[in-house]
């Protein structure tokens, strides 16, 4: 079957998805696994790497089925509630950043994001950020280089939203001593966090104010070696920019604002819930902290299914806050129903849209090799 039979959407797919195989030739796939195999190396070894330090704070990654037994019984229910919800949220909102270039159907905004956030979640070395724009441009003709604007726009809001909400806790909430290194160098790493993204937020309003200047700054420079490479960069660069044009809109902006901070807020919510359903003596700004240090740590480029700076990152905050022995049991229990909890829910929601679509995981794959190239 050829890409445009399997993928039904009420818009074509690309000229190039009509002719392109779905299996591929043998070569390909056999080009295609020895660019896999050693991303896939380094990413399980930098996730085992990163578990290993977690673990070896005195933190088990799987409990005793002991430490299970003071769970509330109304934890886990309300905590997955909470993530329906999220995860819808967090879908919806890329409406707002997509309008400026295309009026995608709604169905599709969710089942698009979805299967974006799945890829991320289950490709090593954060191979899946590729899918979406390529599975846009597939579905939307979109080019791959205005997704890529929309998914900087919402990384840099994202992380310059949960730096600060990091900073904010990490200044106001009393901390604990502790001997875990990676847990006292934490509110460095917050700090340096919310400078990063606060820069990159201001050069992504400076790369939109100043459109036209990057355009033709591209075509020349490029231009010098091959005018058909200026000639692209360019068309590359004003797609990027494309891509950014909801930040200039307030309309738009305020809508993605007011559904991130939605977002962000149920969010906050369900851990401080699940926190208090295991039995820590968390407040909901712990919650807030414990929320933004994982959205920041998972952004580190590791193993599939974000395992080990998933962990890493939720036992060092933790332990800012907490005393160790609290940590290594409740708190041990708390990242363990995390981590299964939200994994179970990024599955389902990815896996039952990529299977409507008449997808394969392989397929994915491709696609998001496919969008590096």
């Amino acid at each position: 079957l050829t890409m445009s039979e399997r993928v039904p959407s009420g818009a074509l797919p690309t000229r190039e998805a009509q002719n392109e195989p779905a299996a591929g030739s043998g070569h390909e796939r056999h080009e295609r696994n020895a660019q896999l195999i050693p991303k896939l190396i380094i990413s399980l070894a930098l996730g085992g790497l990163f578990a290993w330090l977690a673990e070896r704070g005195g933190v088990p990654l799987v409990p005793s089925r002991q430490a299970f037994a003071s769970v509330s019984t109304w934890a886990v229910p309300g905590y997955l509630a909470s993530l329906v919800l999220v995860h819808l949220l967090r879908a919806s909102r890329w409406r707002f950043l997509i309008a400026p270039v295309q009026r995608v159907p709604f169905s599709e905004v969710l089942l698009l994001n979805w299967i974006g956030f799945f890829a991320i979640f289950a490709l090593p070395l954060r191979l899946g950020e590729l899918a979406r724009p390529a599975l846009t441009k597939l579905r939307h003709r979109i080019p791959i280089s205005v997704g890529f604007g929309t998914v900087a726009a919402e990384r840099v809001i994202d992380g310059l939203l949960t730096s600060v909400f990091v900073a904010f806790t990490l200044f106001a909430l009393p901390r604990v001593a502790t001997t875990d290194s990676v847990a006292r160098h934490l509110p460095t790493y917050g700090y340096a966090a919310l400078v990063l993204f606060s820069c990159a937020f201001i050069a992504l309003g400076m790369f939109l104010w100043q459109r036209r200047l990057a355009v033709r700054l591209t075509q020349w420079g490029a231009g010098l070696v091959s005018p058909r490479l200026g000639n692209l960069l360019a068309e590359k660069v004003g797609n990027v920019a494309d891509g950014l044009r909801s930040i200039g809109s307030l309309k738009l902006g305020l809508g993605f604002l007011t559904e991130s901070l939605l977002y962000w807020g149920i969010n906050a919510l369900g851990v401080w819930w699940l926190g208090r359903g295991v039995g820590l003596p968390m407040s909901f700004g712990h919650a807030v902290a414990v929320m933004g240090v994982l959205a920041i740590g998972i952004l580190l480029p590791t193993g599939p299914g974000l395992f080990g700076n998933f962990q890493l990152a939720v036992v060092a905050c933790l332990k800012l806050f907490f005393p160790e022995a609290v940590v290594a049991q409740q708190g041990a229990v708390f990242v363990f129903l995390l981590y299964v909890l939200q994994s179970s829910v990024m599955i389902v929601f990815g896996i039952v849209p990529l299977y409507s679509l008449h997808l394969r995981f392989r397929d994915l794959l491709r696609i998001s090799q496919a969008g590096a190239d």
